[in-house]
């Protein structure tokens, strides 16, 4: 069976670009079309308010505004931001073994879950750093054990991870949904009991909803990279998906590799339901996700599977989704031609060939 990876039209190995594409540099060429792919976007875009009846100018207006108008709205943008680059890492680091991790909805639910689980059960008393770290913790754990189960699944028995991925994920919305009405019940609420202050992330920019939880996606971006270009495991992981065969020849575990890849990036979603939780709802809402880690996907194409490039990758789509908001008010625009936008911009990138997919054969 054969399995999708992303190719970053990376400049061969005599290229001078080479070291510097290994940390996330891209070249000259990928630069230029990703700027005309840019240009066509807005181009499309502006057709498309257009035929919607909004003035293209005051539409961008109203988006840029509803993202970055005033330091609470920025900082609104900022977390999102946040979230989008974990759920990024959770989809790229299986791309990375040309394996499909659709799951990374399933992964943030399950993660946020569990992250509302230590906060709500174990004693308040505890240090706030401790406490708040513990729920971090469980919520890492609990996004990487989602994410195991289609990797092992799939290395062991070539259980298809796309079918698997996706098929927990409403499991995991089920299971959130349970411990918000059976579990921890606020009343009439359609959310948990809310998590102890002691559990809460601290903030970090006064007066803004800005919280520890940017430093986590920032520590996960750099450990990330690190795991992936660093260790051998991301070797393996990396090898894994460009040639199974000639990796496993070459003394690499390949059913290691996948499974160590979704239980990586499940990890990182996992922490994105933490952060949610513990950084800015401070209770297990139901419906919580904007469809984080769907958009994950794109974050992660969009970045080429760089975890150094995920930040400004989810940044773009953080303006979509939370100055789209601004949109209804200034143009009557519905705000959910935010993730059109983001659909747009990805499709363009393919067109522009910034993104291309290649299938490589997985050994059996």
């Amino acid at each position: 069976m054969s399995a999708p990876g992303v190719d970053g039209a990376d400049p061969p190995a005599s290229s001078p670009w080479q070291r510097m594409a290994r940390i996330g540099v891209p070249s000259p060429g990928s630069l230029l079309n990703s700027g005309a792919a840019l240009l066509a976007s807005v181009a499309v875009i502006a057709l498309l308010f257009l035929a919607l009846g909004a003035d293209p100018f005051t539409a961008f207006n109203a988006i840029y505004t509803g993202a970055f108008g005033n330091d609470f709205i920025f900082g609104q943008t900022v977390m999102i931001t946040a979230l989008l680059t974990l759920t990024g890492l959770a989809a790229a680091i299986p791309f990375s073994a040309s394996l499909w991790n659709v799951g990374g909805e399933g992964q943030l639910y399950f993660g946020a879950f569990a992250s509302t689980a230590v906060a709500l059960t174990v004693s308040p008393s505890l240090s706030p750093w401790l406490l708040a770290s513990l729920c971090l913790l469980a919520g890492g754990l609990g996004g990487a054990l989602w994410g195991f189960i289609p990797g092992i699944l799939r290395a062991l028995w070539d259980v298809n991870e796309v079918i698997v991925s996706l098929m927990l994920t409403f499991i995991a919305i089920l299971i959130s949904d349970y411990a918000i009405t059976v579990l921890w019940p606020q009343g009439a609420s359609r959310g948990t009991e809310d998590i102890p202050v002691a559990a809460q992330l601290p903030t970090i920019w006064s007066g803004t909803p800005v919280t520890a939880g940017v430093l986590v996606a920032v520590v996960a971006v750099i450990v990330a990279w690190v795991v992936m270009a660093r260790t051998r495991l991301g070797f393996e992981i990396r090898a894994s998906g460009l040639s199974p065969g000639a990796a496993k020849m070459n003394g690499v575990r390949v059913p290691r590799a996948m499974a160590s890849s979704f239980a990586l990036g499940g990890l990182f979603g996992g922490l994105a339901g933490a952060v949610a939780i513990l950084g800015i709802n401070h209770s297990l809402i139901s419906g919580f996700s904007s469809n984080y880690g769907f958009l994950g996907v794109a974050v992660a194409l969009v970045a080429r599977l760089k975890p150094l490039w995920m930040i400004p990758s989810a940044l773009i789509f953080a303006t979509f989704q939370v100055g789209s908001s601004g949109l209804q008010v200034q143009t009557g625009i519905s705000p959910t031609i935010g993730q059109s936008i983001g659909a747009i911009f990805i499709i363009l990138l393919l067109g522009f060939h910034v993104i291309r997919m290649r299938y490589t054969e997985q050994a059996g």
